[in-house]
């Protein structure tokens, strides 16, 4: 009979398990970098929707301003020439400045020219012009 020899054990070292000081510190430099961008993200966000709410503020100041305007009886817009109309008391606490220019743009014509300015930049935020006829 023929015998097959015993195969010898091979005793094999298995690496601990577990991750080690350079895989942690990659994800946590991965994670870090994920986080940062979603917070630049958020603010940037939160920004626009502030920015859209002022926007919006101002709109709505512009809008009551061409309301006043369209109840004055034809005979009182000219003395809204040059008028400054802001959204509060005063100017140092207003955000918002309406500039009007009104003049006779022909015999029974009236043009009202309403500019909105915001004074926090500067900046124009809108534009209105409407005429005026004699009824």
């Amino acid at each position: 009979m023929f015998m097959v020899p015993p195969v010898p054990r091979i005793r094999v070292r298995h690496k601990a398990a577990g991750l080690g000081l350079v895989e942690v510190t990659i994800a946590i430099a991965v994670l870090v970098t994920g986080l940062m961008a979603t917070a630049r993200a958020l603010a940037s966000s939160i920004t626009a929707v502030n920015e859209a709410q002022r926007t919006n503020r101002a709109a709505m100041f512009l809008q009551t301003i061409m309301e006043d305007v369209v109840a004055q009886p034809y005979a009182n817009l000219l003395a809204l020439d040059g008028n400054q109309l802001t959204d509060d008391t005063t100017a140092e606490t207003s955000n918002f400045s309406v500039g009007m220019t009104v003049f006779q743009a022909s015999a029974d014509l009236i043009q009202v020219d309403a500019v909105l300015r915001d004074l926090r930049s500067g900046r124009e935020v809108g534009r209105v012009t409407t005429l005026r006829a004699r009824r």
